[in-house]
């Protein structure tokens, strides 16, 4: 009977490599899934063998810092490639009235949302709903998520996320995404916080 091997193993995409060009290429999807969330899986199996008992949720919360740093930074790559889709994706209802009563409307969102990230160069950035169902942005640094919050999407600002398509551009780069954003995962995540 073969042993089957007690390891994390690097989550599929919710979309092919290329799926989000022009906008962002294939080279960098590849430069943040395949080495820089490879290397938190294989940080995570080095440290911890056998833990992967434990879901990534779980380790996040661990009182190693190693592991829980690995272990945050894996599952915020995951929240994060789930939070993009292919294509554009609307809105839904519910969502749409929490961001118009929260920012003023999409539009004001999105320059809420891109002026946030302009002075911030690694971690982690949240459109996410508190316990009173209220809309905000977050930041959390790298290897680490909002407290007392519940995430709807996340953009990453480490370097490697942007740094082959557009380099101290993060700008350039958060308007790239925004075409992609997955308002529907976003609505999902509201209704599993309730």
């Amino acid at each position: 009977m073969p042993e089957f091997a007690n390891r994390f193993e690097l989550p599929a995409l919710p979309f092919e490599r290329h799926s989000l060009e022009p906008e962002v290429s294939r080279a960098q999807v590849d430069l943040l899934y395949s080495h820089y969330h490879r290397r938190h899986i294989d940080a995570l199996n080095a440290i911890a063998p056998g833990l992967p008992e434990h879901s990534l949720a779980s380790l996040a919360e661990h009182h190693e810092a190693e592991i829980r740093r690995s272990a945050q930074e894996a599952w915020n790559l995951v929240f994060f490639w789930h939070g993009l889709s292919a294509g554009s994706v609307a809105v839904p209802d519910d969502l749409a009235r929490r961001i118009d009563q929260t920012f003023g409307g999409i539009g004001a969102l999105q320059y809420r949302w891109r002026a946030s990230i302009l002075d911030v160069s690694e971690g982690w950035s949240w459109l996410a709903v508190d316990a009173d169902g209220k809309l905000e942005l977050r930041h959390s640094p790298t290897g680490a998520r909002p407290t007392d919050v519940a995430p709807l999407l996340a953009i990453a600002l480490n370097e490697n996320a942007y740094r082959i398509d557009y380099p101290q551009r993060q700008g350039d780069y958060f308007d790239a995404l925004w075409r992609h954003l997955n308002w529907e995962y976003a609505q999902l995540n509201i209704e599993a916080s309730a």
